[in-house]
């Protein structure tokens, strides 16, 4: 085909048009530049009508990427190098809904940046180098996912997140942070709020104590993997908070009243710390249905220590150092779970099992039992399951669960005796649901 000289000019004109529209701005060596995609989404968010990409756009251009005028809802999303977020980088992009920036370089954010995104509903700038997050930068915002984590943050200035309505998820996990000031989450409504794996060795009292539940399930409060050494009630206060995980951090004391001033709590994960000694008076009386004490080097809990925890429905104690079994724990407590598996325990006394809820369903395999009393079950009417696994019972008399109705089967498998010694007895374990070594019955 040939070409005029003149078509030859149009072309060239038109073409420079096109990318003078796409590109306005010239990357110099010390601006970074990225390829940057506007999606227009129907009102079904994941659902993409349009999409618009702009290559070595620059970081002061971003405004640049979506159609200013168009009523479709917008998410943005960057490959390349973002390394600042202005003031003015979203001005007049109306309907912005989504801004998706991870692994962009991200270092800082200005105040102000997000003061006019009124319909932004996901900000997520995890995985960048942000160092700090000031007061001021979140002014306004309405959205409900916010992603900070995998950054190298160090401090939150206070009142950095104050009068978020709206939040739901705040992620700041895998941080450097190491210390939170009272007013950071101030008036901020949410469900979870996730700072698990950072360095954090100091909370301020009342840190916690001015958020509220984004709905009826409560707020989930995640600090796992810190370096905390000590629970205060001060700090844990809060009528909202119905989760929180403590796991993996370094509390050594648990005191009467430490949770006292969280009314509502529901699950606790103190797994995974150097708890030593469990005292009556620090959950008595609470509304926790699941508590994780796993993972310690508890070697002694108090007769009383979980009386009447009327909600409790899970309790794992199990990878500890406890050596007795004590006839006085569980009283006054629904049918429950027991794991206290991979203990140093070896003997169940004498109406061993006198608190233990009927149809309860307890796990004791992986310890060094060898005597169990014949009268261990006294006063107990039924359980859903009995797990006696991978001990060193050398005997089982028959008459140990007599009155008791086993809703599954007790499990007598690697112990040191086998249905082979039984004789007789056989049958009559067979109405217990008992299984041994070499056999299986029922």
């Amino acid at each position: 085909m040939q070409y005029t000289s003149s078509k030859i000019v149009f072309i060239v004109r038109t073409l420079f048009f096109v990318l003078i529209f796409c590109d306005q701005h010239t990357a110099s060596e010390h601006v970074d530049s990225a390829n940057i995609t506007c999606d227009c989404l129907a009102h079904n968010l994941w659902i993409i009508k349009a999409t618009y990409t702009f290559t070595n756009v620059g970081e002061d251009k971003i405004k640049d990427s979506c159609p200013q005028n168009s009523t479709e809802k917008k998410r943005i999303s960057i490959e390349g190098t973002i390394r600042t977020l202005h003031e003015d980088s979203f001005k007049n992009i109306s309907n912005l809904v989504e801004v998706v920036l991870p692994n962009v370089g991200l270092k800082e954010i200005e105040s102000g940046t997000f003061r006019n995104l009124s319909n932004l509903r996901k900000l997520h700038l995890h995985d960048n180098n942000l160092h700090e997050l000031r007061n001021g930068t979140f002014v306004n915002l309405n959205a409900s996912s916010l992603q900070f984590g995998n950054n190298t943050i160090v401090s939150l200035e206070s009142g950095v997140f104050q009068n978020l309505s709206n939040v739901g998820e705040l992620n700041l996990s895998k941080n450097k942070i190491t210390e939170i000031r009272k007013g950071v989450f101030q008036n901020v409504y949410l469900w979870i709020l996730n700072l698990e794996k950072n360095a954090i060795s100091n909370l301020e009292p009342g840190t916690f104590a001015s958020m509220f539940a984004k709905d009826k399930f409560g707020i989930s409060l995640w600090l796992a993997n810190n370096n905390l050494e000590a629970i205060d009630s001060q700090v844990f206060n809060n009528n909202y908070i119905q989760g929180v995980g403590l796991a993996n951090n370094s509390i050594s004391v648990l005191r009467p009243g430490d949770f006292n001033n969280l009314p509502n709590l529901d699950s606790l994960h103190l797994s995974g710390n150097k708890i030593q000694e469990v005292p009556e008076g620090v959950f008595n009386g609470s509304r926790i249905r699941i508590l994780n004490l796993s993972c310690n080097k508890i070697s002694v809990i108090a007769a009383g220590a979980f009386n009447n925890m009327t909600s409790l429905s899970l309790i794992e104690i199990q990878h500890n150092k406890l050596k007795e079994w004590d006839s006085k724990w569980f009283l006054g407590l629904p049918k429950i779970i027991i794991d206290a598996s991979y203990n140093d325990i070896e003997t169940i006394p004498a109406q061993g099992f006198q608190n233990v809820p009927e149809g309860s369903l307890v796990e004791l395999d992986h310890n060094h039992i060898k005597n169990i009393s014949d009268i261990a079950f006294a006063g107990l009417a039924s359980l859903h399951y009995l797990n006696l696994s991978y001990n060193e019972i050398k005997e089982w008399k028959v008459d140990v669960l007599k009155n008791v109705v086993i809703e599954e089967f007790v499990d007598l498998r690697v112990n040191k005796i086998r249905c082979s010694d039984m004789g007789t007895d056989v049958p009559v374990l067979q109405t217990k649901g008992v299984l041994i070594e070499d056999c299986q019955v029922p």
